[in-house]
């Protein structure tokens, strides 16, 4: 049933307009001119039967002369053929802007797929960083140990030879006690003073042997000291090795963040011709939005990462002032 208002005057006029602008009157151009009303089947009947009524008028001998319907037979295959051309034209550009449109979803879609694989390309770079630094500090917080160790080391041995010293000294006022003795002996008789001579030669010898015997303990000390003041050169040359290893790893982290920032630049890209898309493209949208996601993850990682190695850089500068004050100290 036809929706109220629709009659055959008004296909008429609907279909003399879509004529007007050249236009093919089918079903569906007249119904869009009448405000999408009244049922396609009503109106397919009022265009029969107006397309009959022409052409029995056009048909009609006793209204128009032979040349005059001639005329009329061409001008009407004109108009079929120029509108079959229309028609398929139209055909033609609607199959040109789909082929356009699922080439440029292809396109897209391939450059989502290889912004995603370059976002986990960068996440595992960001994996593989973050050990290595783990590493590192594992590395330095065991020179710290060992260099605690040696300085305890030498703490020690700085004692001992104090007490070595010590011993001397008191070894050397027996000596200066000796000889007062055999200078008071010597107002003796002359058997004892040749005793007390003998007496205190021998007791010179065995302090003079003693006396040799902690020289040669002094020397083997003095080594042990040269051995820690190479130790800590060694130490101090593998802290450099470890800085520099450091600065590499700082300067890697900056080409992440460079290609993390030249990414951000190509989705944001990406998302500027997306929202100029149709409706087919809201599912690559949605897969945008989860790369975008993802790569701020990333750049938290990031940030993460960076604080980390700000506290490296505090830590080797607290480990190289230890280092430096024990060489100072050894000087």
């Amino acid at each position: 049933m036809a929706r109220a208002g629709i009659n055959k005057v008004l296909v008429q006029q609907a279909r003399d307009t879509v004529l007007a602008r050249g236009e093919n009157p089918s079903l569906d151009a007249i119904r869009i001119e009448l405000g999408n009303t009244g049922s396609k089947t009503t109106i397919h009947r009022y265009l029969k039967e107006i397309e009959e009524a022409e052409g029995a008028r056009l048909d009609d001998g006793h209204l128009l002369s032979k040349t005059l319907q001639e005329m009329v037979a061409r001008l009407a295959h004109q108009l079929r053929e120029e509108a079959r051309e229309l028609v398929s034209d139209a055909e033609k550009r609607h199959q040109d802007r789909e082929i356009h449109w699922r080439r440029e979803n292809e396109s897209l879609q391939a450059a989502l797929k290889t912004s995603n694989e370059k976002a986990e390309v960068l996440e595992q770079r960001l994996a593989d960083t973050r050990v290595s630094f783990d590493e590192k500090t594992s590395e330095l917080q065991s020179e710290c140990l060992r260099s605690e160790r040696l300085q305890q080391q030498v703490e020690d041995l700085k004692v001992r030879l104090a007490d070595k010293g010590a011993h001397l000294k008191s070894l050397e006022d027996n000596h200066q006690h000796a000889r007062d003795a055999l200078e008071h002996y010597r107002q003796a008789s002359k058997e004892q003073r040749d005793q007390d001579i003998r007496h205190h030669e021998q007791q010179v010898q065995q302090l003079q042997a003693e006396q040799r015997q902690l020289n040669q303990t002094i020397i083997v000390k003095q080594g042990e000291l040269t051995q820690l003041n190479k130790d800590n050169a060694r130490l101090a040359t593998e802290l450099a090795a470890a800085r520099k290893q450091a600065g590499g790893q700082e300067d890697s982290l900056r080409l992440s963040e460079q290609r993390f920032t030249s990414m951000q630049e190509q989705l944001n890209q990406v998302n500027a011709q997306l929202t100029l898309k149709t409706h087919e493209c809201d599912v690559l949208k949605k897969q945008l939005n989860r790369t975008q996601l993802e790569l701020k993850e990333n750049m938290q990682k990031q940030t993460a990462l960076d604080i980390s190695l700000a506290e490296a850089r505090i830590s080797l500068g607290h480990f190289k002032a230890i280092a430096e004050a024990k060489a100072d100290a050894h000087s």
